[in-house]
């Protein structure tokens, strides 16, 4: 019996930090388990450690779970440090939140969402699409595109809300239009 597991195309974040994405074939799509994202940070010499800026998603929670290492993840202004072991972190959404990995400490950690679906390893796929950090109109287009909406100074979710969704729809017509279907690994 061969596995119902498959992996989509990984992607580089950064030197020496890599993300990888599962879709269970086996377990139905509404469930969890179904697809989940895997970020590796190998921490040698020059490797850069993932910052994930402060944001927030209005259609989805996000399942943080570190499996080796240690990550700072600040919630709704409320930093805490979670090391491999740890239960899961259950990010609600419309929490505004941020993730850090911290330099020198090789870590391994998961992303799953309620609902699941694919929508976000599409939104990855979509965003480093340019096989590296893409720049600020397409960042845009991808958040308007993709439920993430860049927490912007003041705390005003209504102003984060009109800032992504104005940029977003201008940048549309001069970056790369939305990825409809996931990249398998080959």
């Amino acid at each position: 019996m061969s596995s119902q597991i498959q992996e989509l195309e990984p992607l580089t974040l950064a030197k020496g930090c890599t993300m990888r994405l599962f879709i269970d074939k086996s377990k139905p799509e509404t469930s969890p388990g179904y697809n989940w994202s895997e970020v590796l940070y190998e921490a040698n010499e020059g490797d850069v450690p993932l910052v994930v800026p402060a944001h927030w998603h209005k259609d989805h929670d996000e399942i943080m779970e570190v499996l080796e290492g240690r990550i700072l993840i600040t919630i709704d202004g409320k930093e805490k440090t979670v090391i491999g072991g740890d239960p899961p972190v259950l990010i609600k959404r419309g929490e505004v939140h941020s993730i850090a990995f911290i330099k020198g400490i090789r870590t391994r950690a998961t992303e799953r969402t309620i609902p699941a679906g694919t929508f976000k390893a599409l939104f990855f796929q979509d965003l480093l699409q340019n096989k590296s950090l893409p720049g600020f109109f397409l960042t845009m287009r991808v958040f308007y595109d993709g439920d993430c909406y860049a927490a912007l100074p003041g705390g005003f979710k209504v102003v984060d809300w009109v800032f992504v969704t104005v940029m977003g729809f201008l940048a549309r017509p001069f970056v790369a239009g939305k990825k409809m279907e996931v990249k398998y690994l080959e």
